[in-house]
């Protein structure tokens, strides 16, 4: 039985010939399997067979051989990315275009395309790898290990870290926290998804919280619920109203005097001040 066309050493190198080719003409990441496959005499079916993991895989194949210099795809994607996060925090979702987004990645509309098929595909990237909550995430782990190895934290240094962490996420990365405002009006599926991953964080630094009030330290009549939601509130609200709050007081203040700021005025309202009710001796009868 003969061998399917493409098949064999011979459909490789035809394959990685042709590959070359191009290369000569356009950047790697600008051309397509259609064109190579096309330059190469064969079929999709027959490029998968000898590349089952896509163009990357023949990526991989070039630079062994020395044809192209090695320049993974993550790059190009990360990069695609950003831009898709300036873009449609600037101009919006539904304003945004993906020739846009390719200008201000310095890409070709095909590289983008290549990697993300449509607005949609990009959003979700995007989402999925800059979620509010990572920053966080990281910080009560941090915050676990430490006291875990005995490090001595105190609640004011617990809280803040804690609002350390909001500050960064949402101060220093306001093209995300305007975009999650629109999605929020726009894409109501993705904003399911966001809250699920947000109250994972969040449910953290509640049960902290509940466990304090359980030990007497912190008052058992604050929900802490409300409290965590008021030190991510007075951040995001800071985060998506920039330009308005370069006129109040509030943006005058540095990251620590912020940070000192809000942890002081929480503690001062949730540190439980009065005296543990003394045990009642029964009275002998």
């Amino acid at each position: 039985m003969q061998k399917k066309q493409g098949r064999g050493r011979d459909g490789k190198t035809r394959l990685l010939r042709a590959a070359k080719q191009l290369i000569r003409q356009q950047p790697f990441d600008n051309i397509t399997i259609d064109a190579i496959v096309k330059a190469a005499r064969l079929s999709r079916p027959a490029f998968y067979y000898h590349f089952a993991g896509g163009k990357e895989e023949l990526r991989a194949e070039l630079v062994r051989c020395g044809i192209v210099k090695e320049a993974p795809a993550q790059d190009t994607r990360a990069i695609i990315l950003e831009a898709a996060l300036r873009v449609f925090a600037r101009a919006g979702i539904s304003a945004a275009t993906l020739d846009d987004i390719a200008t201000e990645a310095g890409v070709s509309r095909g590289t983008l395309c290549w990697h993300y098929h449509s607005k949609d595909d990009l959003l979700l990237a995007v989402m999925g790898q800059s979620s509010p909550s990572q920053a966080l995430y990281h910080t009560l782990d941090q915050i676990e290990q430490d006291m875990q190895q005995g490090v001595l934290l105190d609640d004011e240094a617990i809280l803040h870290r804690i609002a350390g962490a909001f500050y960064d996420r949402f101060v220093r990365h306001s093209d995300l926290l305007r975009l999650l405002v629109l999605i929020t009006h726009t894409h109501p599926d993705f904003t399911q998804a966001l809250v699920q991953k947000i109250g994972k964080g969040r449910r953290r630094i509640s049960e902290y919280v509940r466990r304090r009030q359980k030990e007497g330290a912190f008052r058992k009549d604050i929900d802490a619920e409300l409290f965590v939601q008021i030190i991510a509130m007075a951040f995001f609200a800071h985060a998506v109203g920039q330009g308005f709050n370069e006129l109040l007081p509030f943006a005058q203040l540095s990251r620590e005097d912020a940070i000192n700021q809000m942890v002081s005025t929480l503690l001062y309202g949730i540190i439980n001040r009065d005296p543990p009710t003394p045990a009642i001796a029964e009275e002998e009868t």
